[in-house]
């Protein structure tokens, strides 16, 4: 039971009570919790109290919930690597998960101020979107939004299609050989947001997900050829990346 003389919320306590079973093997990955009225009743708490103690679990990725469904608890994570560029098969099949790729989306946009700056073409030029979403062990797991010049996007697109055709696991990193260019670097961006109902229903989660959005322009040295948004679930990856301390900023404390 959850101690009432204790300066630390219920919430908090339940959460920890949850996280304790999960360490304890009680709750194996991707096993349903029980529901939230059950955990009222063994805990005596409020509704409101199981929610909030959910969510807090679910933020620091130990649950996740699917729409419709109900709330789970969370296996391991994909892990992605900042410090180089990989495919999305690549870095899924190295950790033991099945990859696969659905060409959920594809349309040709007018063009505006925006992406005419960023991918550096005419305003007269109209421009193709493609949309990825990524599986893990059959699960979404990634969103690919990208926009591409015609020029460039007409030969990406022809070759997600037969990638898709063939079932293929891919995200557009793959879709440039037979192009004429070639992805040198990529400028990145990252941010925590949560999944709005659009999102929700792309990645099956509940609407306030958390969500990692990596934002990339891609280029060809001076050339920019992609602009992307991925929407990874935060229940489902984690990125790491090696750093190294610099002798120079490294100061003794003053007396």
């Amino acid at each position: 039971m959850l101690d009432r003389n204790t300066q630390i919320p219920l919430y908090e306590q339940l959460k920890n009570a949850i996280a304790q079973q999960i360490n304890e093997g009680k709750l194996e990955p991707d096993q349903q919790i029980p529901s939230e009225r059950e955990l009222c009743e063994a805990y005596g708490v409020s509704r409101i109290t199981v929610r909030q103690a959910i969510a807090a679990a679910a933020n620091e990725g130990l649950l996740y919930r699917t729409q419709g469904k109900g709330t789970y608890v969370a296996g391991a994570k994909i892990e992605q690597k900042l410090s180089n560029i990989n495919n999305f098969q690549q870095t899924l099949v190295k950790q033991g998960f099945m990859a696969s790729t659905e060409l959920y989306k594809t349309a040709t946009v007018p063009n505006n101020l925006f992406y005419s700056r960023l991918l550096n073409v005419s305003m007269l030029e109209q421009i193709t979107n493609i949309q990825l979403v990524g599986y893990g062990n059959n699960e979404p797991v990634v969103y690919y939004d990208s926009y591409f010049s015609m020029d460039i996007g007409e030969s990406i697109l022809s070759s997600a299609q037969k990638a898709a055709e063939n079932k293929v696991p891919f995200s557009t990193l793959d879709l440039y050989v037979d192009t004429e260019v070639t992805p040198t670097h990529v400028e990145q961006t990252f941010e925590s947001i949560v999944s709005d109902e659009t999102l929700s229903g792309i990645l099956k989660i509940a609407v306030g997900s958390p969500i990692l959005l990596v934002t990339s322009i891609v280029y060809d040295n001076a050339l920019p050829i992609e602009y992307k948004n991925a929407y990874y679930r935060g229940d489902k990856y984690k990125f790491f990346l090696t750093r190294e301390y610099s002798a120079l900023n490294l100061r003794p404390i003053a007396d």
